[in-house]
């Protein structure tokens, strides 16, 4: 479920963070309980577009963290886990994510294309 508040005209349009068209998306769970949960002023909580998709199983030194892809759009876990859209390969610009990404999960994501800043846009003189 895509998240636009359009009565604050805030949110970004979905896949606001890829260089290309051209990526693959798959559905997975994202978590109520995400490090990157944006809790708004009336109450509701939502994941935002290019977050970090990740899933860590047992604990202290036997933990391993599996990183599955960036979220595609915003997506709302105000009732609990929901599913979504996760990119897991394609070109994607660093500058225009919500928070930066470890060495560790670069590494880990061998299908995305780490490009440091997104072009400056120009627009057309008339």
């Amino acid at each position: 479920m895509s998240f636009i508040d359009s009565k604050q005209n805030i949110g970004y349009a979905p896949g606001y963070f890829l260089a290309s068209a051209d990526c693959v998306r798959e559905t997975v769970e994202v978590p109520a309980n995400h490090a990157q949960v944006v809790t708004k002023a009336d109450g509701s909580k939502f994941v935002p577009a290019g977050a970090l998709l990740s899933k860590t199983t047992g604990t202290g030194n036997d933990a391993v963290t599996t990183y599955f892809g960036l979220l595609y759009e915003d997506v709302d876990v105000s009732t609990g886990n929901m599913p979504g859209s996760c990119v897991s390969a394609g070109a994607v610009y660093e500058d225009r994510l919500p928070a930066s990404v470890s060495a560790d999960a670069k590494t880990a994501l061998t299908g995305i294309t780490f490009i440091a800043a997104a072009p400056a846009i120009t627009r057309p003189q008339f």
